[in-house]
């Protein structure tokens, strides 16, 4: 070292040959998501529901936590109904505690380290306790949005701040994910959303990033992925002139679809509004008609 001239971190960096910079990548590359949450009530969804988020952990070699919370009944309140959680004490909920043990039993017994967790509380009480242990909870497709499972929803993208993997009908979850699309615009939510999904990246044989129409190919996604040891990157383009909401989101899964990928990877914009999902309309779209499984971190 010349005298007088102080020695910054450029320079013990600069020291560091090619394989102990490689070791060094390799160090942040450990799978940044291992432990996902499931949710089951003790429905006839229970069993798919669990098939696809069994495959989804096994595809990154995840923990699963399995949380069998008590679902909602109508109950009649003078001339009116209101769905309130049913109380442990009945014949119903001593049944929905032995159908999901046994959908778990069916579905699970093969997954390492996977466990069954009972919740004294409904769905988003479960999310808001279990989702602080947890990096990704794992929920069905919505059919509609409003009602308990869009509540759900907005419990643990909104409220909890939790990832969000959203998972279509069994037959369309992979299991494997071997290519993986990322809706990408440059912004916070894209960011978190690609951050979370770095484990799905990592193991990825091809990734695709997707930008609207007349974007630039982001070199400095390209760069922060192969800084995590993600290398086969291509860059595409969706959509063509003004397109509504809901139709940038059929063109988003549409391109998603043309090019095979596995699983989708997106930011979600919005925020909680009661049992509405306060979504914008494209990312509405893509979350009660994808074909594929869906990430999404608001």
């Amino acid at each position: 070292m010349r005298r007088g001239v102080k020695a910054g971190p450029g320079r013990h960096l600069a020291r560091l040959g090619s394989a102990h910079v490689l070791s060094l990548n390799r160090l942040g590359q450990g799978n940044l998501m291992q432990s996902l949450l499931a949710l089951i009530d003790g429905s006839e969804n229970d069993a798919p529901s669990l098939r696809a988020a069994a495959g989804m952990a096994n595809a990154i070699g995840g923990k699963l936590t399995v949380a069998h919370f008590k679902p909602a009944e109508l109950v009649p309140i003078g001339t009116f109904e209101m769905a309130a959680v049913m109380p442990n004490n009945t014949a119903a909920a001593e049944e929905a505690r032995r159908r999901a043990q046994s959908a778990y039993a069916e579905e699970c017994s093969q997954l390492a380290d996977c466990r069954l967790q009972g919740v004294d509380g409904g769905i988003a009480e479960a999310i808001e306790r279990l989702s602080p242990y947890h990096d990704l909870v794992v929920l069905e497709r919505l059919s509609e949005v409003g009602g308990p499972d869009a509540m759900a929803f907005s419990a643990a993208l909104w409220d909890a701040g939790c990832p969000v993997l959203v998972t279509p009908a069994p037959a369309n979850s992979p299991s494997a994910v071997r290519h993986v699309a990322v809706a990408w615009n440059g912004s916070a939510q894209a960011g978190r959303a690609v951050r979370a999904a770095m484990p799905y990246l990592q193991k990825a044989a091809q990734v695709t990033i997707l930008q609207r129409s007349g974007s630039a190919d982001d070199t400095e996604l390209k760069r922060y992925l192969a800084v995590h040891g993600v290398g086969s990157v291509l860059f595409r383009t969706y959509g063509q002139g003004h397109l509504s909401g809901r139709g940038w989101g059929r063109a988003l899964l549409a391109e998603a679809k043309a090019v095979g990928a596995d699983l989708l990877v997106m930011g979600a914009y919005g925020s909680a509004m009661g049992n509405l999902l306060g979504f914008g309309r494209a990312t509405e779209k893509i979350v009660t008609s994808a074909p594929l499984p869906v990430l999404l971190s608001a």
